[in-house]
């Protein structure tokens, strides 16, 4: 899986960035200013490009149990793939990112990760990112089973 993600800075619109109180998730690597998403914080966000457009939307169900969202934050591609997500009309984005991090290992992302939207009641935007069986490499670098499918790019 991935429970976090950095995007650099720059790739934030200034308006985007004051718009949805992004200061508190700024951190440095190498020097260069990033963004940190990650699930264990307080408020769950991830960027995506959605209609040709970077937006901030929660990343899936952490805890609204009043919701019928499923109550994680991420979606296995086959079942996907299965249909057993038609009923929420599911739409697929990119989440665009720069480093994954999954059991405290930092792994490099060039493009993004493949994610749908889906809209709650209120007609809210979630978006849950997807998971498919990992690779060796990922499964022996983070130790985990599954892993983000990536944009342009194998691990």
């Amino acid at each position: 899986m991935c429970k976090g993600i950095s995007v650099l800075r720059a790739r934030i619109q200034q308006e985007l960035y004051e718009e949805r109180l992004l200061e508190q998730r700024l951190a440095e690597r190498g020097g260069e200013p990033e963004l940190r998403f990650m699930y264990t914080d307080k408020v769950v966000l991830l960027p995506v490009l959605h209609a040709d457009q970077l937006r901030i939307y929660e990343w899936g169900n952490r805890g609204n149990k009043d919701s019928k969202l499923p109550r994680t934050g991420w979606r296995r591609n086959e079942s996907l793939q299965a249909g057993k997500w038609r009923w929420l009309q599911p739409e697929i984005v990119v989440i665009p990112a720069n480093f994954g991090l999954e059991k405290g290992v930092w792994f490099h992302i060039t493009e993004g990760l493949h994610g749908i939207v889906v809209y709650e009641e209120n007609c809210r935007p979630h978006v849950y990112m997807l998971t498919q069986a990992a690779s060796h490499y990922y499964a022996t670098m983070t130790k985990h089973d599954r892993m983000p499918p990536l944009v342009g790019q194998e691990i």
